[in-house]
């Protein structure tokens, strides 16, 4: 088919044609109707007003129910609009085509530290807090990123305050105020970003790359630290604020700048809202390189730099192989014919015959995907490979079958069938898409159109308009020996790595390929051997695709039904059904879920790890059938739970029930020894992977977590037990696991009554039922205040992490006025703590509802040391409310019931989001479907002296600190200050046993009763 978008002067006639044919296929008529539909608007609406040069239409799926329009104004500036009259969450991001590549090399990081400076304050809004301040008043969140090309910036907000929110936001892009004293203490921001991130592995692996990078070419480590953007430059005698001045007046240009923006307003009101306050940005007259143009005929990596092999050692334990191949030119501009596709088609699937399944028969492997990775300026092709212990030792026989099964593409020809399922499957996946939260829609349209044309940006990156075997043909042959990069990652290569990188200290070696490997290797690519070769080790290419939905019809709503799920009649059922009928989405898809209370799986740390691991045996044991059904829309997923375990089918309904249908009788089967092997190695190692590597602010959220739910095992007590679990155990699981087993049902989207009751059948030969289980409980906090000193467990990692919490009643009452307190106080908390004082990159105040009680936290990760950081975060804490209690105003306390009410009215924006929202409510065994309805009623009813009264009873309640104390000398802050005393104190890991050995675990009451 030829590209829609340049059909503009001829496509009129033959689209409608095409449209209105009675025999055209429903797919086909939906293409031709979106081709005419924009061509007649194109038509319609040249020539508009002078200040804006063009405007087109968007190609959208059907599930988007919104209108689109793009803009490009007289300064060059791209803007997309999305007009939702319902829209009830409004959003904005402006992309800047600049990154780390357009900064000097002598500088890194100087780019992502202009992203920062420009939140600090603007000419016409010169208080640095005063942007993230008014969002997040007005139920909003904000935030930027920046990367090797492009920088990005983003809000949403309650859509009555969209234009208060872009006065503030365009400023950002015409008059920052760079003020110097924000500079200094903005360095310390992003060397704490850089500090959280060095134990990062994907950044070590990328660190290792550009060490191997083209000098001549402007690809270099920009994320930015102190030593880059303090210390080097001072030694130059360079002065860090007029480097950024002048990198954002020669960069920020409005001819690269991007915006999105998502709001109520019709299309002519948010064309006026744009044009008013973006007009006004400066062209600079030039725009930045992209893609190739960077180091002109430089390529980022020379041949002799880039081929060979780099052995490295990771900061947590896992195994992988990598095959790389650096690709001759940057493949955005090829988005019509994605000649990648076939080749990741074939190389990373999983089925029968596949790369994958040859090496997990060998014993070699556990994983693989294999596709091409943007960076943004180029383009590399990967085969990625997670490794067992044997294929460690492997790596010549396993780039022999990966080698062979390239070599078998080249030599057959390309396959017309599979080309045009693959197109199939990805209109499908377009026309049905999830439609998404503007927060995120408008990053992705504002990134889009910096890489696409306009009429693409929804469509480009999924659609393969142009199927070319030609150039299916070419791609296929840069994949060569010759060319390939090999990256092996394991902790046994201590020893070998002896050099470090010089960012993130990743220890590494780099050496040319080794000479057994390359002959192994060549020699399955000489020409006529890859079909023998490819029978040999049992490969060969897919078959067509089963799941393939054939019916994406959708049957009319009819009269709404109940917009909650509603608990279906139970005759002759000992399990029951929660049912709600799709008539908001009206997708050809449909949500299960089963909720399975097993009493066996919360004994003790053993038996709920074996359930865990037979759960993920299943998966493995399906993984081979399970793939094709994972391309075709449908997926599945089997988890153990604190109550027992869950079982998730979701997809195009047509061929759901086959899907589930399959895991229902593979669960009822012993599981295979090679499929445990895999799985007990997986776990083991992601088992300590958490327990010794975990940054210091999720181990302070998980030790909290696990002292207080009942059935809740520790990753520590798992870790004690996992020796001691047996094959013949696992294999004979199933047989005691739904031993009085119960089970609850939710069924969502196209699937009837009827239907529902079907898909619910399938569970009930496995499970035949039991009494419904008790509640599991919730633990109260000793009275007073505690605190909690837990060593890290990572000798590399240099944060520490504070964490305060209060335990709180978990009314609703007590739930809204604790998520109204957070909304208030984060961004105040935020500027204090991050902004001012500089503890840490990582500053959060959150609240969580758990089944009785909920948790206001406040939590720092932090260099400096745990005390002192505790009693900035006390001193903090009661200024708040202290502000709440006798500054805040009447005016001010509405402001912020509006803006959390704008969040608690929003509705789900796809069948997703609406089944999360009751499923919380099927597995917390509340069943109340209208509780967000309950709060926000409760939310526009509140009075100020009421909140008033609950925060001032807020000392009352029971507080425990956590501190993580970093095993690596910490930094010390300028003014010292004392914490408060503490009732008690508990020193390390072992007194998390010891608190629930004497908990009160059903304690409600009294703590309600305290407060």
């Amino acid at each position: 088919m030829a590209h829609w978008g340049l059909l503009w002067p001829r496509a009129r006639r033959a689209a409608l044609a095409t449209a209105a044919r009675p025999d055209a296929d429903p797919l086909g008529r939906w293409l031709a109707c979106g081709l005419a539909t924009v061509a007649v608007a194109h038509r319609a609406k040249g020539g508009s007003k002078a200040e804006i040069r063009e405007i087109r239409e968007i190609r959208a799926p059907e599930t988007h129910r919104r209108n689109y329009e793009f803009v490009r104004l007289e300064n060059g500036m791209q803007v997309i609009l999305a007009s939702d009259a319902n829209c009830d969450r409004a959003a904005c991001a402006l992309c800047v085509g600049v990154g780390k590549m357009h900064e000097p090399k002598d500088m890194p990081g100087l780019a992502h530290f202009c992203e920062h400076m420009l939140f600090l304050g603007t000419e016409a809004f010169p208080e640095e807090a005063e942007y993230k301040r008014f969002v997040k008043r007005h139920g909003g969140k904000c935030n930027a990123f920046t990367s090797d090309s492009k920088t990005c910036y983003v809000f949403d907000v309650a859509p009555a305050h969209l234009s208060g929110a872009l006065d503030r936001f365009c400023q950002f892009f015409r008059t920052p105020l760079f003020s110097e004293s924000a500079t200094e203490r903005e360095i310390n921001a992003v060397d704490s970003e850089h500090s959280m991130n060095i134990q990062a592995d994907s950044r070590r692996s990328y660190a290792a790359l550009l060490l191997d990078a083209n000098p001549r070419h402007p690809l270099h480590w920009g994320s930015g630290n102190a030593q880059s953007l303090r210390e080097e430059p001072k030694k130059r005698g360079v002065k860090l604020h007029s480097e950024v001045v002048k990198f954002y007046k020669e960069n920020y240009t409005s001819e690269d700048m991007t915006l999105a923006i998502v709001g109520k307003e019709p299309l002519d009101e948010l064309r006026q809202m744009v044009f008013e306050r973006f007009r006004a940005v400066t062209s600079t007259g030039r725009t930045a390189l992209r893609g190739d143009e960077h180091g002109g005929s430089e390529l980022p990596f020379r041949p002799q730099d880039f081929v060979g092999a780099c052995w490295r050692v990771p900061s947590k334990d896992y195994r992988q192989v990598t095959f790389s191949w650096q690709l001759p030119q940057w493949q955005v501009p090829f988005w019509k014919s994605k000649p990648s596709n076939y080749a990741s088609h074939i190389l990373g699937h999983e089925g029968p015959g596949s790369l994958l399944s040859a090496l997990k028969a060998a014993g070699w492997a556990t994983a693989l995907s294999a596709g091409e990775a943007d960076f943004g300026t180029f383009s590399q092709f990967q085969v990625s490979i997670s490794l067992t212990d044997q294929g460690l030792e492997q790596v010549e026989e396993i780039g022999r079958r990966l080698f062979t099964t390239i070599a078998l593409l080249r030599s057959s020809p390309v396959s017309d069938w599979m080309l045009q399922e693959l197109r199939q499957l990805k209109e499908v996946k377009f026309r049905f898409a999830d439609d998404q939260q503007p927060y995120g829609l408008v990053v992705r349209l504002a990134e889009n159109l910096q890489k696409y044309p306009a009429e693409e940006v929804l469509s480009g990156p999924i659609l393969l308009p142009e199927p070319d075997p030609v150039k299916v043909v070419d791609y296929l042959q840069h994949l060569t020996v010759d060319q390939v990069r090999v990256e092996l990652v394991s902790k046994k290569f201590e020893d070998r790595c002896t050099k470090k990188d010089p960012w993130y200290g990743g220890k590494y070696y780099r050496a040319p390929l080794e000479a057994s490997w390359l002959e192994a290797w060549r020699r399955v690519e000489i020409p006529g051997s890859a079909n023998v070769k490819a029978q040999e080790f049992g490969l060969r290419l897919p078959k067509p695709n089963v799941f393939v939905p054939q019916d994406i019809s959708v049957s009319p709503p009819g009269i709404p039904g109940s917009p909650w799920p509603e608990r279906l009649a139970a005759t002759g059922r000992s399990y029951q059904i929660f049912h709600r009928k799709d008539d908001r989405f009206l997708q050809p898809k449909t949500l299960v879920a089963f909720n399975v209370h097993c009493p066996r799986t919360f004994q003790d740390a053993l038996r709920h790890l074996l359930t865990t691991i037979w759960c993920s045996c299943i998966e493995e044991e399906l993984n081979e059938f399970a793939y094709d059904a994972s391309q075709a829309g449908l997926a599945y997923s089997l988890d153990s739970s604190v109550t027992g375990m869950s079982l998730m089918v979701a997809g195009f309904s047509d061929k759901l029930p086959v899907l589930l249908e399959a895991v229902v009788s593979r669960m009822g089967k012993a599981v295979s020894s090679s499929s445990f092997d895999i799985v007990l190695d997986r776990y083991q190692r992601h088992l300590r992977n958490v327990a010794l590597k975990q940054r210091p602010c999720d181990l302070a959220l998980r030790k909290s977590t696990e002292l207080t739910r009942q059935n809740h095992f520790s990753t520590e007590e798992m870790l004690a037990v996992i020796d001691q679990v047996r094959l013949e155990d696992v294999q004979s699981e199933h047989q005691r696991l739904f031993r009085d087993a119960f089970f609850e049902t939710l069924v969502t989207g196209h699937a009837g009554t009827a239907e529902a009751e079907q898909l619910a059948e399938h569970l009930a030969p496995l499970v035949p039922g039991g009494r419904a289980p008790e509640d599991p409980e919730e633990a109260e906090f000793p009275e007073g205040q505690t605190l909690w000193i837990i060593p890290g467990t990572n000798p590399e990692e240099r944060n520490n992490c504070v964490l305060m919490e209060l335990q709180l009643p978990g009314n609703l009452q007590g739930s809204v006025f604790t998520a109204l307190l957070v909304r208030m106080l984060n961004p105040k908390v935020f500027e204090d703590l991050r902004t001012k004082q500089q503890l840490g990159y990582i500053v959060q105040l959150s609240n969580m509802e758990g089944r009785r009680f909920q948790k206001l936290r406040l939590l720092v990760q932090t260099e400096f040391e745990a005390p002192e950081v505790r009693a900035r975060i006390e001193r903090c804490w009661k200024r708040q409310l202290q502000w709440v209690l006798e500054e805040m105003d009447e005016a001010e306390f509405q402001r912020q019931k509006q803006g959390l009410g704008s969040l608690l009215a929003e509705a789900p924006k796809n069948l997703n989001e609406e089944f999360n929202r009751f499923w919380v409510e099927v597995t917390r065994r509340r069943y109340d479907f209208q509780r967000r309805q309950k709060k926000l009623e409760l939310l526009r009813a509140a009075e100020l002296q009421a909140f008033r009264d609950f925060v001032a009873q807020l000392d009352a309640a029971p507080r425990l600190f956590i501190e993580i104390h970093s095993l690596q000398r910490s930094k010390e802050l300028g003014e010292a200050l004392t914490p408060s005393a503490v009732d008690r104190v508990w020193n390390g890991m072992e007194a998390l046993q010891s608190f629930r050995s004497t908990a009160n675990w059903r304690a409600t009451e009294r703590i309600a009763a305290k407060l």
